[in-house]
């Protein structure tokens, strides 16, 4: 069995004697002009296979694209869900084989087997197992998949080889709606608990491969908690057996399956091409929306000056600070904190990483996609605070500071949070509150106290005479 990764939830999969197209969506931009497939990918049409079946999970539009299926033979027959309107749409498009299935149907053609799954989603959707005698792929999509749908799945195929995994626990209207932004442990927790119950031989992350374009970009900092590369580490951590059949898959890739055995080929498909890598859009920055922060250079500072300090403070003074106080980070260490410092110079962003998982903490010039304590910083707010210029009221209160954490261990028992310990912010240690507002002070007294005094004689008003 081949599974060909065409972007985000579309799918090409080759049984041993059918060819069958999922989730079809092959024109970006997509989702009314909202979203592009990310990375980047060129589809080329003309070599697109000509597909036995067509499968659509849901109406969802990055799943559903009218484009796309107006461009596909309307001879081949279509797989949906109990969806009146995906089947009205089907018809007016002149598609005339569509079959409305229900959960857990079930269709034997050949040596090919296609099995719908359950999804607790509010939305008539379903996931997708594929088996013939290569091996069994389950294909998850967006489904809500819960433990009886597992039970169902394994009471029928005795084992899962490959799983498509749901995987992004999304906040796509959180912002919006005025809910909270803080790291949905409990949903991304029972991600994996899934995975765990299922046990397959191998997995990649699914669909939740688009990025947010144009006016509605700013939220791809919102959207996505978890980083591909930050999934695909939590699950080696939870099923070590699975270390060497994690797979993250591009736009282009190819992944074989044959009993019980994997191959990945990188840029293995011929009609889908990647040409881009721009995954790093979507971290996860919720305090970054809104006004993004600007630097505004002290008096008397050039940005040759603010650079070079800032980068001696960071390279050279924080790490040795870490270094020798590693009583004062234990919490770090203990929770293998990899902390992420953005400083936001006048002409742009600087990110430094520091790496507690260790024994001795490791620092790169470099964003880390497994960043679990994020501070950003105005370079001219840090330049105060190590200077003594300014405090952190100032640099907090005046919106030149801001902050975040998602850090949790993934345990047997679940993913486990530092609860009321707080894992504090390296720059909040190395310059205490109490110690920097001191300094801030007692530069004031010596400001005001060799400012002149005023004239107060001139100002006192003239005596009238009656």
């Amino acid at each position: 069995m081949e599974i060909h990764m065409i972007g985000h939830a579309s799918i090409l999969v080759r049984t041993q004697d059918h060819t069958i197209l999922m989730d079809p969506v092959l024109w970006d931009p997509h989702q009314e002009g909202l979203f592009d497939v990310c990375p980047k990918r060129e589809v080329l049409h003309q070599y697109l296979p000509r597909p036995d079946f067509l499968i659509i999970s849901h109406k969802h539009l990055d799943h559903f694209d009218i484009r796309s299926l107006a461009a596909l033979p309307k001879t081949v027959k279509v797989l949906i869900p109990q969806d009146e309107l995906i089947e009205r749409c089907l018809s007016k498009l002149g598609y005339q084989k569509i079959y409305k299935l229900n959960d857990f149907s079930e269709i034997k053609v050949g040596a090919t087997r296609i099995m719908t799954t359950n999804s607790a989603n509010k939305v008539p959707e379903f996931g997708v197992v594929f088996a013939d005698e290569s091996g069994v792929f389950w294909n998850q999509v967006d489904t809500d998949v819960s433990s009886n749908t597992i039970d169902f799945v394994l009471s029928r195929y005795s084992r899962v080889d490959f799983v498509l995994a749901t995987w992004q626990p999304m906040l796509e209207l959180s912002y919006q709606f005025n809910r909270s932004m803080t790291f949905p442990y409990a949903a991304y927790n029972q991600l994996l608990d899934n995975l765990r119950a299922i046990k397959p031989k191998a997995i990649a992350p699914g669909a939740n491969a688009f990025k947010y374009i144009g006016g509605s970009s700013w939220l791809n900092r919102v959207v996505f908690p978890v980083t591909r590369e930050q999934f695909c580490r939590d699950v080696r951590l939870l099923c070590p057996e699975l270390k060497e059949s994690i797979y993250e898959l591009d736009p282009g890739d190819t992944l074989t399956l044959a009993h019980g055995t994997f191959q990945n080929q990188p840029g293995g498909c011929e009609f889908v091409r990647k040409i881009g890598g721009d995954r790093e859009e979507l971290d996860f920055y919720p305090v970054a929306v809104g006004r993004d922060m600007v630097d505004t250079i002290q008096e008397g500072v050039t940005p040759a000056i603010l650079r070079k300090t800032i980068d001696e403070e960071v390279e050279k003074d924080l790490l040795l600070f870490i270094k020798d106080h590693p009583t004062l980070f234990a919490e770090h260490y203990r929770w293998k904190v990899i902390y992420q410092l953005t400083v936001i110079f006048p002409d742009g962003a600087t990110k430094w990483s520091f790496d507690f998982s260790e024994s001795a903490v490791r620092m790169r010039r470099a964003r880390s996609p497994l960043a679990n304590l994020h501070s950003i910083i105005t370079a001219s707010g840090f330049y105060g605070l190590l200077k003594g210029v300014h405090g952190w009221d100032y640099v907090i209160m005046g919106g030149y500071y801001r902050r975040f954490n998602k850090i949790y261990a993934v345990t047997d028992f679940g993913l486990v949070q530092p609860g009321n310990t707080q894992v504090q912010d390296p720059l909040e240690l190395k310059f205490p509150y109490r110690r920097i507002l001191e300094n801030c002070l007692l530069k004031e007294i010596e400001k005001w106290q060799s400012a002149p005094e005023p004239d107060t004689e001139s100002r006192k008003p003239a005596r009238s005479t009656i």
